[in-house]
């Protein structure tokens, strides 16, 4: 009696589908995670406020002015700029917090354990810091702003996806307010879009 015993060597294909596991989940320009993987940890903060009786915030950021980087330097300089302000935006940020590239140039944020007070500080300290960098692109100089959107995630909230449209109407909100500021979400917010 014999045996004959094959080995293959696996690592590669592990790679491969952590590799494609990755791509699916973040942008590829900046590296945050993306849309999708952004709405699934959405669902999974909503959910944790149902078991765990936490309050978590949710900001919605559209950068002002980012067209005019665009359309007087190109996409490269556009990118460049995301680039940067990623990094920027990261450093205020805490442990735990999830920040996300939504598309273009919006981004989302949220942020894990926080009381809508103390979340609207952190997004005065991200608008602050978006309000005072300078990008750079050959010999011109652009100052951008930031407007944001906060909802805040608690027992009374609504599902995800609607947590989504709140945020955003709120940072349309700050934009029709003249833009660069911080609106926060109320339920007076809703009934006027209805």
């Amino acid at each position: 009696m014999g045996a004959v015993m094959v080995f293959h060597d696996v690592t590669e294909a592990r790679h491969m589908t952590h590799e494609l596991e990755y791509q699916a989940a973040h942008d590829s320009l900046t590296g945050l995670i993306n849309r999708n993987e952004f709405s699934r940890l959405l669902y999974q903060f909503r959910q944790d406020v149902n078991r765990k009786n936490r309050t978590h915030a949710l900001l919605y950021i559209d950068l002002d002015q980012f067209k005019v980087v665009n359309d007087t330097c190109g996409h490269a300089a556009g990118d460049a700029l995301l680039q940067q302000l990623s990094h920027l935006i990261t450093d205020d940020l805490r442990r735990g917090d999830v920040f996300a590239r939504l598309g273009g140039d919006e981004f989302g944020i949220l942020l894990n354990e926080c009381p809508v007070d103390i979340a609207t500080e952190i997004a005065d300290t991200i608008r602050r810091t978006v309000e005072q960098f300078r990008f750079v692109w050959e010999e011109n100089t652009f100052s951008v702003g930031a407007s944001i959107g906060i909802v805040s995630i608690n027992a009374e909230s609504a599902e995800a996806e609607i947590l989504m449209r709140q945020a955003d109407e709120a940072c349309y909100s700050a934009k029709e307010h003249g833009r660069n500021r911080l609106h926060v979400f109320t339920e007076d917010d809703d009934n006027l879009n209805i």
